[in-house]
């Protein structure tokens, strides 16, 4: 009888893998390649450079709504180093591995764009470091200790690598401020979700800028979920000015109910919002009454009798809504 081998541990499944994958690159079994990247890898493919190769296993991974792909791709693009390659020579088989093929593979990634979750997107800076790549590690350092931080532009890569330091830090920040970062909306975005302990958390920005940092409600979702992992220490959150809608109110309201929910002060200030938002935040606060102090929601599309239900629990003593901003003016 064979010996029969059990690896446990997900990553060493996950490792590999990627050793498996790479093997079938390098020997051209594209009847294997094309099952896992699709009929759109063939013979003619076979003949593409490894990062041509690695290009699309990253894009395969990046539309995994689970991200089950994410460690396997870090191994990939690790198996590419010098060191690795004399180690599991004989099991990756012979690839052409040049210092050319490798700074493209790096710029790749750096330039990667994606429409998928923020927090996700940390994974593509993930491989630069499997990669032995530095730069945009040591360039963020160098950002951080800088005294002109709002001068600087962030590329997408940089905030991936931002908001994984600031996920690392053990430190609990005072505030983060996100339209104080100069990038483009993508790298916005991808300095949200991060799993941060936070004293204040300011998400917003002004009229002249909404293009360029808006949030959505795919970003509130991504938001809530960073918040419910860690909400201990935020106490203020202000989403004003951004194309949250009734849905994405509704995704926040989640995070509202929560008894772990620490939230005193909360703006939607000109979020697209209807007597829906209005109702769902009724139901959140009479499900987690005791801290919420201020709500403001002028400058919506919201009448008078949207706000009734909001307004009577303000007057209500067994809440803690003392301040609450709509139509109408200031309660």
């Amino acid at each position: 009888m064979k010996p029969v081998y059990c690896f446990v541990h997900l990553s060493i499944q996950e490792f590999l893998a990627a050793v498996y994958m790479f093997h079938c690159y390098t020997n051209k079994d594209i009847e294997v390649l094309k099952q896992f990247l699709g009929t759109k890898w063939d013979n003619k493919n076979s003949e593409k450079s490894l990062d041509v190769f690695l290009s699309r296993v990253m894009d395969k991974s990046l539309k995994s709504k689970n991200g089950h792909l994410d460690l396997f791709v870090r191994f990939l693009h690790g198996l590419t180093l010098e060191s690795n390659q004399k180690i599991l020579g004989s099991l990756l088989g012979k690839a052409e591995i040049t210092p050319e093929i490798i700074q493209r593979t790096v710029n790749s990634l750096k330039e990667k764009k994606t429409k998928i979750a923020p927090d996700r997107s940390i994974n593509i800076f993930h491989c630069l470091i499997e990669m032995n790549d530095l730069s945009v590690s040591q360039e963020i350092q160098e950002f951080l200790r800088s005294e002109n931080r709002s001068e600087k532009e962030l590329s997408e890569i940089h905030c991936s690598a931002l908001a994984y330091m600031l996920q690392m830090s053990e430190e609990v920040l005072e505030e983060l401020d996100l339209k104080r970062y100069k990038t483009s909306l993508e790298g916005r975005l991808r300095l949200i979700p991060v799993e941060i302990s936070l004293g204040e958390l300011k998400l917003f920005c002004s009229v002249s800028s909404l293009t360029s940092c808006r949030l959505s409600e795919t970003s509130c979702d991504s938001l809530v979920c960073a918040l419910m992992s860690n909400p201990s220490h935020l106490t203020e959150l202000d989403l004003s000015d951004n194309k949250l809608q009734d849905s994405g109110v509704k995704l926040l309201c989640n995070f509202l109910e929560s008894p772990d929910c620490q939230l005193e002060a909360l703006s939607l200030w000109e979020c697209r919002l209807t007597g829906s938002s209005c109702h769902s935040l009724v139901l959140a606060l009479k499900s987690n009454p005791s801290h919420l102090r201020e709500l403001d929601m002028s400058n919506n599309n919201l009448k008078n009798y949207d706000v009734t239900a909001l307004i009577i629990l303000q007057k209500n003593p067994d809440y803690r809504l003392e301040m609450f901003r709509s139509v109408g003016g200031c309660y």
